[in-house]
């Protein structure tokens, strides 16, 4: 049961070495991201998540914008 341990301790170090030495190969180069940038909302955190009166008020003015949109666009 021992000679087990040490055979699988040494298989786990010397797979540590050969990832760290590189003769894996290196990693593929990643895509480049191509999310939008998200705009910081602004709002304070607090210990459950934002400000509901800051919310409250950011949602207020966003449905006024819509309205005002709705009512220039033909």
């Amino acid at each position: 049961m021992i000679a087990l341990f040490v055979v699988v301790l040494l298989l786990v170090i010397g797979g540590i070495f050969v990832a760290i030495s590189g003769s894996l190969g290196q990693f593929p180069d990643s895509e480049p991201d191509l999310r939008p940038e998200m705009a910081d909302p602004g709002f304070d955190v607090v210990v459950r998540g934002y400000r509901m009166d800051e919310v409250d008020a950011r949602m207020a003015a966003l449905e006024a914008e819509i309205e005002h949109l709705k009512s220039v666009t033909p």
